[in-house]
């Protein structure tokens, strides 16, 4: 559990920090996910996907629900590369390694239309349903849906180098 904390925190914490916008609940949602697993109430299946992935998820659901149970507006910035990003602990070499894997990630975001980035934004970030977004948009459903779904789909073509060297 020590080598998973050590390794993940800093990325736990990062995006709970993106959703929530606020340190104190970012490291609320850390410790939740890591008690959690420690706990053995949610459990990793590798035939499922990644571990990063699949704790990206849980971090993310976790956030989500804490900003909804706090009935707020997340305070969460667009994503920048010269925002900082998650921690690696001490380890140089995973710092770097997370570093690179950030800047190809926001590339990869940079190089979405805008249309699609900002639907995909406040949904994953913000927690908005697509109807939701929709109304803040002020377009079709449909639109909405077909925005996210193109640019998951850029993203994942775009990344698939990322997710092999990591």
């Amino acid at each position: 559990m020590e080598a998973l904390y050590d390794r993940y925190s800093g990325f736990v914490h990062a995006l709970a920090l993106r959703v929530l916008g606020r340190t104190e609940e970012a490291e609320e949602v850390v410790q939740d996910v890591f008690w959690q697993l420690w706990k053995s109430k949610i459990r990793y299946d590798p035939a499922q996907g990644r571990f990063s992935t699949w704790l990206f998820v849980i971090t993310r659901n976790r956030s989500l629900d804490r900003l909804r149970s706090k009935r707020r507006t997340p305070s969460a910035q667009p994503l920048s590369i010269d925002a900082p990003g998650p921690a690696a602990g001490n380890d140089p070499e995973q710092s770097a390694s997370i570093a690179e894997r950030r800047r190809y990630v926001l590339s990869a975001l940079g190089r979405l239309p805008s249309e699609q980035r900002q639907a995909l934004e406040l949904a994953f970030y913000q927690g908005l349903t697509h109807r939701e977004i929709a109304e803040r948009l002020g377009e079709p459903l449909g639109t909405i849906k077909s925005r996210i779904k193109m640019a998951m789909d850029k993203l994942r073509l775009n990344l698939r180098g990322v997710e092999s060297a990591s």
